[in-house]
């Protein structure tokens, strides 16, 4: 990644209602001359993501002679999400460790999966989103073995939160594994074939755990990396504990990373280069930029919060339109806003990363009021369910 932008009184208006006019004039004014060209770019992205998971639709990639194994999940539903944000969705297998066994709609594919390849020995879920625990019931009356989780993520098997419209929709609703055996993640995960060290890895989310091969550099990491620049996550994010996961990360030597979003990074010459799956690149590379991205971010919302500037324009001066990641991730964040009625925002971003999150509003209250509105609206037609927002 190209050096970060150093952190000056360039980057920010003076507070006061003319610069910061200003400030909001030359903004849109670089919004709307770039506005074409995002959109145009969105479409070859999309186009690029769509062919994505045509070309691993519902197959199953084997990878180390079917050591691991990368179970793709689709329907036609969720290729909107991917077309929009890139996710695919997948459950994968170590050896006899089946981990994060995909989402609530993957179940056919998965069913078919464990008929043919029974062979796996425990469960384990990195953490509680719902496209990574929602199949977790199947795999554990399927095969017949225990659930591992840190307490945060067995709770949630336990009694999941119920979802917003959108992401029941889209991605499903999981059901309780209340009839699992759940058991609570040690340091180390030992199976008759394996032998991981479990990682804390909160920062995406709370209770979140990757998995880690010291033997052959293999990180399975969850969703704690993402992407080196990932900018419209939901509220569960803490940036100080991102920071702290991935300069964990940086005391081991990790050739390959394993995400569960269908991508694999790695420079292990055992791994081949596939489309759509597995990319030559180095891991503690791409870890150490998205720390410093984050480090970054950090400093830029503290000494925005010290100059007493709206978070509305604390926002804007993350994303400099000069700056790639600003033009690079608009179309996607911002459709994750709509999209999920402002439960994904680079608000969140920015309260992530601030030292007084309780204090940053929403960029744009109408987004906030809906969610609300279809909040209660869920009580009042569920009285009896447990409700909120899993993010």
């Amino acid at each position: 990644m190209k050096p970060l932008p150093p952190i000056d009184s360039r980057m920010f208006p003076a507070n006061t209602r003319r610069a910061i006019t200003c400030f909001w004039v030359k903004y849109w004014a670089w919004f709307f001359l770039l506005l074409p060209w995002m959109l145009v770019r969105q479409m070859f992205v999309s186009a690029h993501q769509l062919v994505g998971a045509l070309w691993t639709w519902n197959s199953r990639v084997d990878l180390l002679d079917g050591e691991l194994r990368l179970v793709f999940m689709n329907n036609v539903p969720a290729l909107a999400v991917t077309a929009l944000f890139g996710e695919r969705f997948t459950a994968i297998q170590y050896k006899d460790v089946l981990i994060d066994p995909g989402p609530a709609f993957g179940a056919p594919r998965l069913r078919t999966y464990l008929e043919a390849a029974p062979d796996a020995r425990l469960v384990v879920a990195t953490h509680a989103h719902e496209e990574h625990i929602g199949n977790t019931p199947l795999a554990a009356r399927h095969l017949g073995v225990a659930v591992y989780g840190t307490p945060v993520t067995l709770g949630a098997l336990r009694a999941p939160v119920k979802l917003s419209y959108a992401r029941r929709t889209f991605i499903g609703q999981p059901e309780a594994a209340d009839a699992a055996e759940l058991r609570e993640l040690a340091d180390v995960l030992q199976s008759e074939q394996a032998r991981l060290l479990v990682i804390p890895s909160p920062g995406h989310c709370d209770g979140h755990a990757s998995l880690l091969d010291r033997e052959r550099g293999i990180l399975f990491a969850g969703d704690s990396f993402l992407h080196t620049v990932f900018t419209s996550p939901n509220q569960d994010v803490s940036g100080a504990e991102w920071i702290d996961t991935l300069e964990r990360y940086g005391g081991w030597s990790i050739r390959t990373m394993v995400g569960t979003h269908g991508y694999v990074y790695s420079t292990d010459p055992a791994i081949p280069v596939l489309p759509f799956v597995s990319h030559r690149a180095d891991p503690n590379e791409m870890i150490r930029d998205k720390c410093a991205f984050l480090k970054w971010g950090t400093a830029v919302v503290a000494e925005g919060e010290r100059r007493g500037l709206p978070y509305s324009v604390i926002e804007a001066c993350l994303f400099p339109w000069q700056r790639w990641w600003s033009w690079h991730n608009w179309f996607t964040d911002e459709s994750g806003r709509l999209f999920s009625a402002g439960e994904f925002s680079r608000t969140y971003f920015v309260r992530s990363l601030s030292r007084t999150p309780e204090r940053v509003p929403a960029r744009f209250p109408p987004f906030a009021r809906l969610v609300d509105w279809m909040s209660a609206s869920r009580r009042s037609a569920l009285p009896h369910s447990k409700t909120g927002d899993n993010g």
